[in-house]
């Protein structure tokens, strides 16, 4: 009988991954487009006060 491969013993793990993988993907673009959008605020409120 031939063994199963890695892929189907473990693809509980290999999907927990990729789902943890993704969000916290996601959760660092967040992040960094919310820094962005306070650092122009800053820029454009500085523009602004000269």
């Amino acid at each position: 009988m031939k063994k199963p491969s890695w892929l189907r013993k473990n693809w509980l793990w290999v999907a927990g991954a990729a789902f943890v993988g993704i969000h916290f993907g996601t959760w660092l673009m967040q992040q960094a487009m919310k820094s962005s959008a306070r650092s122009e605020k800053v820029i454009q409120k500085r523009s602004l006060d000269e």
